[in-house]
């Protein structure tokens, strides 16, 4: 019986080392942490999860086209209730770090109704294409959109 309650007790303390350790593990880099940010935005998006998308957005949001937080999330909501499916290919083109909790990211976007696998299926497809640059502040350990420009984007953003 005392070998039971010994069994169960270092398998509990084994699954609560192994959960802390998922828990608290975070990319190594801070441009790590970014590409990780942006498969989650992406990941959202594909999902139409407005509230994730929500989420990775500052509260103090503010771009050069006078857009706030709220306008950028009509805008995320607009797009999402628009497309049936919606199906990113992207290509990260810069990420900087102006500061340690500062970076900037360029980034290309196709968004298409079918799977995107390379940029070569591109060409021919009706997709809409975009680039964006992001600025994005680390805060509370956790990385949010502060700003963002964006305009249309070409074939050869993606190569």
């Amino acid at each position: 019986m005392a070998w039971l309650n010994w069994s169960r007790w270092l398998l509990i303390s084994w699954l609560a080392c192994v959960l802390s350790l998922v828990g608290c593990s975070r990319p190594s880099t801070p441009e790590a942490e970014i590409r990780a940010w942006l498969a989650q935005a992406q990941a959202a998006a594909e999902q139409r999860d407005i509230s994730a998308l929500r989420n990775l957005i500052a509260e103090d949001y503010v771009d050069k086209a006078g857009n706030d937080r709220k306008a950028i999330e009509n805008l995320l909501r607009l797009q999402i209730l628009r497309q049936q499916s919606i199906h990113l290919f992207t290509r990260v083109r810069t990420i900087e770090f102006p500061g340690p909790n500062r970076a900037t990211v360029s980034v290309a976007a196709a968004m298409a109704g079918r799977p995107v696998a390379r940029a070569d299926d591109l060409v021919g497809l009706s997709a809409d294409l975009y680039r964006f640059d992001l600025g994005l502040e680390r805060r509370g350990g956790e990385w949010r959109v502060q700003g963002a420009v964006w305009e249309p984007a070409r074939i050869d953003d993606f190569l």
